[in-house]
């Protein structure tokens, strides 16, 4: 008997998440658990690069669950910032789930919405452990694309209170974009939003900072006022020079993951030869079993675990195969 294979294209990605916010928050919340408990496997992530074409790159994430679900997979997502030119979104991803016992791969599925939404719950995770109650006065935002957008609405969906969102991008219409698509989805928070044409302003002003970029190098630096107690969330990772991150606290996904890649903590490893400036992870944040400075910044810098893709892939397989939305191809093993 040939093992079933199944499509899941991305309206039907878009549809199951639409219905299960809460759902998918407590899947993010329990992957982190589960990984800061070493109930998974999760290898480094993979990089292809083109030599003629250094802004853009292929990752490959794979990992897997051991328990309950136990399932594998691999999430393969393509970076390339000049789609945007020509009206396509900068990442395109495929998510590939396996069988745990047999290895036979049992679904492909539309990953780039998934990894979005991933990253945004990660990052709404995070700031719902650094900051209680959820209130915050200036929530700033350098690079106002997709998963901006996700961080935002997902912040909204747990009932942020946020008096002022200040937005700075190096195209500006991106920033009013960005703006349009709050009105269109209906999340009102659209009469509290201002554009910043200096990103210096915005950093001084942010006690919460979100950074979505697609900077190779660090522009933030000694010469950014930023707030001493504010939270960054750090999740296009290159923003921050090393000093920056030695000067405050810092909560990252995965310690051995982070320094890669030449992300900031990578930079500071590099130039300082040593980890210590590292507090903990976000699993020892949602345990409540890490020790922060309140007098320094939280920068939270998460390198994007495949575990989180697969967790809410699997999520939206079931449900799927459940509801008979995903489109069987038959015979495809032969």
């Amino acid at each position: 008997m040939n093992p079933n294979f199944s499509i899941i294209i991305a309206k039907q990605v878009e549809n199951i998440i639409s219905a299960n916010h809460d759902k998918i928050y407590e899947l993010i919340k329990e992957a982190y658990i589960s990984h800061h408990n070493k109930e998974i496997v999760n290898p480094p992530s993979y990089f292809l690069k083109y030599n003629d074409r250094p802004n853009s790159r292929i990752i490959a994430l794979p990992a897997s669950i051991t328990h309950n679900p136990r399932i594998a997979g691999i999430k393969w997502i393509a970076s390339n910032p000049e789609n945007i030119s020509i009206g396509l979104n900068r990442a395109s991803a495929v998510i590939i789930l396996n069988d745990y016992d047999t290895g036979y791969p049992i679904a492909c599925i539309e990953g780039s919405l998934i990894s979005a939404i991933r990253t945004a719950y990660s990052a709404v995770l995070a700031a719902d452990n650094l900051i209680k109650p959820k209130k915050v006065n200036t929530l700033g935002i350098i690079g106002t694309g997709r998963i901006a957008y996700n961080i935002v609405k997902c912040l909204y969906l747990q009932k942020w209170d946020i008096d002022n969102i200040i937005l700075y991008d190096t195209q500006e219409d991106y920033s009013k974009k960005f703006i349009s698509l709050l009105n269109k989805n209906n999340i009102k928070l659209s009469d509290k939003v201002s554009i910043e044409n200096k990103k210096e302003n915005l950093v001084n002003k942010s006690d919460l900072l979100i950074l979505t970029t697609t900077a190779k190098e660090p522009y933030i630096n000694d010469s950014y006022e930023i707030k001493v107690n504010a939270i960054i969330l750090n999740i296009s990772l290159r923003d921050l020079d090393p000093e920056i991150l030695i000067q405050s606290n810092n909560v990252v996904d995965d310690i051995e993951h982070i320094m890669h890649a030449n992300t900031s903590p990578h930079l500071a490893q590099q130039k300082y030869g040593n980890t210590d400036f590292i507090n903990g992870t976000i699993g020892h944040l949602i345990t409540s079993n890490i020790v922060l400075d309140s007098k320094k910044p939280t920068i939270v810098s998460p390198m994007g675990l495949g575990i989180l893709d697969i967790t809410l892939a699997n999520f939206i397989y079931i449900q799927s195969e459940k509801n008979q939305q995903s489109i069987p191809i038959n015979n495809f093993f032969g």
